[in-house]
């Protein structure tokens, strides 16, 4: 299992939803617990948004509300995971700490009325922080029904930096610690070019306005520096909690921007965890084909598999998102997504599960009807009238019920990884003429795996460090690895050595941590490593497309965005691609190098859909689960380890029933009856398949 030491561990399985009984009169409490459990749940999620309820006034706690609303949890035998609620302080404390408040780049401080208006550094709010957790888990430490804690919610939403007074002089400390010496910081970040070196500690400030471009090496700093101070304000919560209940679990709602979540769960979680809003994928990813909009989001629950190899949804899409209220802000605008067709709901939910949630909580019970998220629906409209998604809730609560203790004890097991790393993606946002392509090709990626059914995981670079992490994988893209230091080859040699096939892509390896360009030639530190060298390089003019041949297929696909022209150094190396037009026509575009047991693919192009599927045929990839079935691509299949055997979870995206033939009698896990040849998945369908040992072979690699 992947990263076991920080999986969520449960029994039973837990499903639940988000409630807020400071939202609603006392008198609805008592009712809407007994039908949450009557849709079949066993937990909620409260508080993480109170501390206004929790401590009124300075040093004044107050727990009567919600000890009255946990009391009826118990009542119901609900348990709950309870929230502490420092992403939204309330009037009081802004109002009398100013310092507490988060700036924007030019120094504007954000005001209470909204949330996440905080800032990580001060020392008043640090310290106003301990104290509301350290008397919330003194309360509800000894509390059977409170299983663990959400520390804070959702990291960074919305506003993913901050420029406050107590920031700067945080950034510089940071900057002390690292580097000791000046001369070592004005190394690292080159500040002789444009006269940048500083001759004192006072001078070091987190990037300010300034007439044009920032230097790089200031910049990944500034993020690297904005991710410790994130991760840092976790563990403060983190260590009051576990130093007073070990048992209570402490887990945290990410993904969002400029943290390193790997690192921020190895030292300051239990295991991370996930809001899942696939809504936002059918909304605002029209790049995409209508069947991968939502199905996108599995990239995002890989990217947590690969942190925690069991997680939480602690916010899992229950209706409509959406939210008002920017009228005086034009940087954002006011949304509402659509609302899921009847099974949609179901089918993220399961989409949740496949990929290693074992626990989901639906947002929310009830649509609020105050504030800028009355757009946002629950399970229940406001006027808690009978609707589908109720109904499609209680048969989920059904199938948890029956299939709970199989996915509990079982496992992902990926052949395929994407590896990734915090440097590498802030590198991105710093060179933003290619950084963003660079994340496109990763989706690419991991669309072209996904719809040839090879289970993919996302995993840190960190994993390096931990050999059995990579020898799982036959095959391990690093598509964003421009920024690498020879620990990084060393580690990326030793799986390639011991059998694995690694691809890399344009830019790799040319700058190394301290976004310096290596003296060295195109590959940089990896030129041994994929033994090739880059001749010449360009940007691809979007009006003058550039194409490449792949050998094998004799067929012709784009090579977008930006180019690299390859020499081979080794005998033993393989064309796999040529430039097909364009003044280096002819010339090697994707290269194949044997090392040890394994190989190393070198792409001197930007990855796409039709040039990634083009690779995988070349190096005979092929979908796993064909020997025992048919499946269309627009079908996700998700296989799960257990102790007794392998079962699959297919999942239909499609508006309309999708086909698939199976070639062997095998049973469905939700309904008990054995399928054989042509079958339908339905609109939004979901189909549970027990297969045995079918799939001993994942795919084989060329």
């Amino acid at each position: 299992m992947l990263n076991e030491f920080k999986a969520f561990k449960t029994e039973p399985f837990l499903y639940g939803v988000c409630y807020y009984p400071e939202h609603w009169d006392e008198s609805l409490w008592d009712d809407d617990f007994r039908r949450i459990k009557a849709t079949g749940m066993n937990v909620v999620r409260l508080g993480e948004s109170a501390w206004n309820i929790w401590e009124p006034e300075e040093g004044v706690y107050f727990f009567e509300l919600f000890d009255r609303a946990i009391q009826l949890c118990r009542k119901y035998d609900l348990k709950v995971i309870l929230g502490t609620p420092s992403y939204a302080p309330p009037a009081w404390l802004t109002e009398k700490y100013p310092e507490v408040l988060r700036a924007d780049f030019k120094g504007n401080l954000m005001q209470h009325g909204s949330r996440r208006h905080n800032n990580y550094t001060s020392s008043v709010y640090l310290d106003l922080c301990k104290k509301i957790v350290m008397a919330l888990i003194e309360h509800y430490k000894d509390h059977t029904s409170v299983l663990g804690w959400q520390i804070d919610n959702e990291f960074n939403c919305h506003m993913d930096v901050s420029f406050a007074e107590s920031d700067h002089f945080a950034f510089r400390q940071w900057c002390m610690d690292k580097y000791g010496q000046l001369d070592a910081l004005n190394d690292a970040w080159g500040t002789r070019f444009w006269a940048q070196t500083y001759t004192d500690w006072g001078q070091v400030y987190l990037p300010r306005s300034t007439v044009t471009y920032h230097n790089p090496g200031h910049l990944l700093d500034f993020y690297r520096f904005t991710s410790d101070a994130t991760i840092a304000f976790a563990k403060l919560q983190y260590d009051i909690i576990k130093d007073r209940n070990s048992a209570q679990f402490v887990t945290h709602n990410g993904l969002f921007e400029n943290i390193d979540n790997y690192k921020l769960t190895e030292q300051s979680l239990d295991f991370m965890s996930f809001d899942s809003y696939p809504a936002f994928g059918l909304m605002w990813r029209k790049d995409l084909p209508l069947h991968f909009r939502d199905r996108i989001y599995g990239m995002r629950l890989s990217r947590v598999r690969g942190m925690s190899a069991k997680f939480l949804i602690l916010e899992q899409q229950a209706g409509a998102g959406g939210q008002s209220g920017s009228i005086l802000q034009p940087h954002i605008k006011d949304y509402m997504h659509y609302t899921p067709k009847p099974g949609q709901m179901r089918l993220w939910s399961w989409q949740s599960i496949a990929h290693g949630a074992d626990g989901i909580l639906f947002f929310r019970w009830r649509t609020c009807t105050v504030g800028s998220e009355t757009l946002w629906h629950g399970l229940n409209d406001y006027g808690n009238q009978a609707n589908r998604r109720l109904d499609e809730a209680a048969k989920l609560g059904e199938e948890l019920k029956q299939l709970g203790p199989l996915l509990v004890e079982s496992s992902c097991q990926a052949s395929a990884a994407l590896l990734y790393d915090y440097d590498n993606d802030s590198n991105c946002k710093i060179e933003g003429y290619i950084g963003p392509n660079l994340w496109r090709s990763e989706e690419a990626i991991y669309q072209s795996l996904s719809e040839r059914h090879i289970l993919t995981d996302q995993i840190s670079n960190q994993c390096l460090e931990r050999p059995e992490f990579l020898s799982r994988y036959k095959l391990l893209f690093y598509a964003n690895a421009q920024l690498l230091n020879e620990e990084d080859v060393i580690g990326l040699k030793h799986y390639v050595e011991n059998g694995g096939t690694l691809v890399l892509g344009p830019r790799s390896g040319y700058k190394d941590r301290n976004n310096r360009c290596y003296m060295l030639p195109f590959p940089g530190i990896v030129k041994e490593l994929a033994g090739i060298e880059v001749e010449e390089f360009t940007m691809v003019d979007e009006d003058e497309p550039i194409y490449m041949e792949f050998q094998l297929q004799k067929k012709k696909v784009l090579a977008p965005v930006f180019n690299e022209v390859i020499k081979l150094l080794s005998d033993d190396s393989t064309i796999i691609a040529k430039y097909s037009n364009g003044y280096y026509s002819g010339l090697p575009a994707v290269v194949s190098t044997p090392l040890g047991k394994g190989k190393v693919i070198y792409f001197g192009a930007f990855f796409t859909m039709e040039n990634t599927n083009m690779l995988l045929d070349s190096l005979e990839i092929k979908d796993p689960i064909s020997v025992w079935a048919e499946v269309p691509a627009e079908i996700e299949v998700i296989p799960r380890v257990s102790k007794n055997g392998e079962f699959a979870i297919f999942l239909n995206y499609m508006n309309k029933p999708m086909c698939i033939t199976l070639h062997k009698s095998l049973k469905n896990l939700l309904t008990d009856e054995w399928l054989l040849g042509e079958l339908k998945i339905v609109a939004y369908g979901v189909l549970v398949l027990q297969i045995s040992s079918v799939l001993e072979d994942r795919f084989r690699a060329g």
